[in-house]
């Protein structure tokens, strides 16, 4: 674990390549070479609650592999590179991923992330991810790779 935590971790949040409206980290409350965890809370003002289902607001699988890989994914690698003190701009890419929807995920639900590295070598980033509910209930587990590009 990094002495500096809570500074690294901000600047870490900070930079990354996302805009309020689709930026899904609340805080990453451990890192380190081999693992992540961090947390979002969806709010009810998220721009997909009124249309995914139009009776009962669920988030979609899509944004939750999203939040994992912002996460658990984008936070570690920018930790691994030490990005958080360099003025780099860059944005990730998604290769592959093989996901496990085990519970649905409501409005205000805390939840938290929890990132383990299979490996990373050539600029690709391999992880085992699971995210669990305020219950901590499981609600996904997922395996993907993902690398940065610099622009």
């Amino acid at each position: 674990m990094v002495n500096d935590t809570k500074i690294i971790n901000d600047k870490i949040i900070k930079i990354l390549p996302y805009l309020k409206s689709f930026l899904f980290v609340d805080k990453i409350s451990e890192i380190d070479d081999n693992h992540v965890i961090g947390y979002y809370t969806f709010s009810k003002d998220e721009f997909f609650y009124k249309s995914h289902f139009k009776h009962k607001p669920v988030t979609p699988g899509v944004v939750l592999i999203e939040m994992m890989g912002q996460i658990g994914m984008v936070c570690h690698l920018i930790f691994l590179n030490k990005l958080y003190n360099k003025n780099i701009q860059f944005h990730p890419i998604l290769s592959n991923v093989e996901a496990s929807f085990l519970k649905e995920v409501h409005i205000n639900d805390k939840l938290k992330v929890i990132s383990e590295k299979i490996y990373y070598r050539n600029g690709i980033l391999k992880s085992n991810l699971q995210l669990f509910n305020s219950k901590n209930e499981i609600c996904c587990q997922c395996i993907a790779q993902l690398q940065l590009v610099f622009d």
